[in-house]
């Protein structure tokens, strides 16, 4: 169905399917879904989640219809009816896991598309696919190269995406980088995925951290990435050498030099992921991992005074 891609990490190569464009959402969109030619009204969509009688099949049928929403620049289409339905169907099992691979490879077909003006597709498509990650980790489902395949592309999407729009009040949410977080954490969280997977979603998650100094994050990137460096962290297994050396690496350019716009930026994106981080690590049950992470963080904090 498509060709390989590899990324070498830590001298580890990581196979990951390319999809073909065949994938993609078809030209026609057909949001809001139709189903048996009568449009389908979102009280109606929403009702069929509590109905335990209704048949599998007409789920499947719109479920995919509704995948065509989140390219939609209308907010009310596109998160309220497109992401929320799906959601929650995903949540409550509604979805076979043919469905479920159906909407993965066309969500994976996104992220490896050329980002589109508008901004709008590809970090819906990850946040939804954070939930087709997270049906897998309750209910495993997907083998073990259809999961690295889902890990290296959300990766590779996050580590390289450069729009930081997050939200408009006319056309609401984008928030990629929040996003892609998201996707890397339900990964994080399943027991499935190794300590060289881990180290994967870290090498991501910080080059993200502090935007490439373009924003100041405001709207809660830097703790959506905390969250997911955290089980990240402990899913790596990663020595207290090696956490200090990752944190220096992520935040060497927000060190030194004149306290100018850029520089106020990066220090301010690194406190937004420091602290969340911190306390996170504060609050987390396994003492070993706080032994290990916490010293680096507390003197990554030092650093940037």
């Amino acid at each position: 169905m498509g060709r390989t891609a590899k990324v070498c990490i830590g001298g580890r190569t990581w196979a990951g399917l390319a999809l073909m464009a065949a994938f993609v959402a078809p030209a026609a969109a057909d949001c809001p879904p139709s189903l048996e030619g009568q449009v389908q009204q979102a009280a109606q969509l929403r009702a069929w989640t509590q109905d335990a009688a209704r048949p599998a099949a007409p789920f499947q049928r719109v479920a995919l219809s509704l995948a065509d929403c989140l390219s939609s620049p209308d907010p009310a289409l596109r998160d309220e009816l497109g992401f929320e339905l799906l959601s929650a169907w995903m949540r409550a099992g509604r979805l076979t896991p043919e469905t479920l691979r159906l909407l993965r490879d066309r969500w994976l077909s996104v992220l490896q598309a050329p980002p589109d003006a508008p901004g709008f597709h590809a970090p819906f498509a990850a946040l939804a696919l954070s939930e087709v990650a997270r049906v897998d980790r309750v209910q495993p489902f997907l083998q073990p190269a259809e999961r690295e395949a889902l890990l290296v592309a959300g990766a590779s999407w996050l580590r390289q995406w450069r729009d930081y729009r997050a939200h408009d009040d006319r056309e609401g949410w984008r928030h990629g980088v929040a996003h892609g977080a998201d996707l890397l954490m339900q990964l994080a969280l399943n027991p499935a995925v190794d300590a060289d997977g881990a180290a994967l979603m870290l090498a991501s998650l910080g080059a993200q951290v502090l935007a490439q100094g373009q924003v100041a994050y405001q709207h809660g990137e830097g703790e959506r990435l905390a969250r997911a460096a955290r089980f990240a962290l402990a899913r790596s297994a990663w020595s207290a050498e090696q956490v200090k050396a990752w944190l220096l690496t992520v935040l060497e350019p927000a060190r030194g030099g004149s306290w100018d716009a850029r520089r106020l930026r990066l220090a301010h994106n690194a406190r937004q992921f420091l602290w969340p981080l911190y306390v996170a690590l504060q609050e987390q049950p396994d003492a070993g991992l706080r032994e290990r992470a916490l010293p680096a963080v507390r003197q990554a904090l030092a650093s940037l005074d």
